[in-house]
């Protein structure tokens, strides 16, 4: 992804905040000012106020949000140093030889998922765009956590990244809880994918790309991102894929039992999880441990023959 260069942030707000300048040019603030300078705020409202400003100012921008219970470097699962088995507690060593073979699976991968969601019993009502490209298939491949792919989740929903953000658990004066939320700055999204050459960036909306009766994607309003064109998933790939080249702002939620409220509650993780998924219900008959196409066991060939 091409780096923003400059966007208006927090120094922005607080700028205008104070003394209502006619002009806020000069505190426009890069990606790297954003990330190092975390914005708290200690409830939804606050929050809301906050985007709303930065909504405002930044109008070549379309915004998007990523809530996370840990600061840390939000990169796509691909260019991660582990991953988490899709439907187990195992986690797998991701290093350079390897990330090539997830790399190559992952092209079987997206296939396998479009025969899947174009099954009668599922129903893919449009299904050209889920057969024809490969970002639309890893934007569901990635959402539902099956293999690592160079697309990173996001939300147009702001309650939704929070409810992530403070990993949906309550909190109390003694108890209190902290989460993170990242606030990316995207071209304006044309379609159910869009492709920005200049801005390198790829963005598929997961509800387009989704058969209806798939529950997640649709609660969650999600979409994935990522670095347009990849070729090869080396270094230079996983430092050109990071969410930091478009970080608008970086929010620390503060939680001591006041962050939401009757006005603004939180989204459950049943809501934004449901159980009752037919699409991750069938994605398990194929990609689970015990699978026709396991992925664990993939996985694991994979790491049994780097280390032999």
């Amino acid at each position: 992804m091409y780096p923003l260069e400059r966007s208006y942030g927090q120094e922005a707000f607080y700028a205008w905040d104070e003394n209502k300048p006619p002009d806020l040019s000069d505190k426009q603030t890069s990606p790297d000012y954003a990330n190092a300078h975390t914005w708290s705020v200690s409830s939804f409202q606050q929050l809301v106020e906050a985007v709303a400003f930065l909504g405002s100012m930044n109008k070549r921008l379309a915004l998007f949000y990523r809530g996370q219970s840990r600061d840390v470097a939000p990169l796509p699962a691909l260019f991660r140093n582990s991953w988490c088995a899709f439907d187990t507690d195992k986690h797998f060593e991701i290093n350079s030889t390897i990330c090539k073979k997830y790399w190559d699976a992952l092209f079987d991968i997206g296939r396998r998922v479009f025969e899947i969601c174009n099954e009668p019993q599922l129903g893919l009502p449009r299904w050209r765009g889920l057969k024809g490209i490969r970002e639309v298939q890893w934007a569901v491949v990635q959402h539902y956590g099956i293999w690592p792919t160079p697309l990173l989740d996001l939300t147009s929903n702001l309650r939704v990244a929070a409810s992530f953000a403070m990993s949906f658990a309550s909190a109390t004066r003694s108890n209190p809880k902290t989460g993170y939320l990242y606030v990316s700055g995207m071209p304006y999204s044309t379609g159910s994918i869009s492709y920005d050459i200049d801005q390198q960036v790829v963005l598929a909306r997961l509800q387009s790309a989704c058969p209806p009766i798939a529950k997640r994607p649709h609660y969650q309003d999600g979409f994935l991102v990522g670095r347009f064109p990849l070729y090869e998933p080396d270094h230079e790939a996983a430092q050109n894929s990071s969410l930091i080249r478009r970080l608008v702002a970086k929010f620390q939620l503060h939680d001591s039992g006041e962050f939401w409220n009757v006005d603004f509650p939180p989204i459950s993780l049943a809501a934004l999880l449901p159980s009752q998924d037919p699409l991750r219900e069938r994605l398990l008959d194929e990609f689970g441990a015990t699978g026709s196409y396991s992925v664990y066991r993939l996985a694991q060939s994979f790491c049994d023959a780097d280390a032999g």
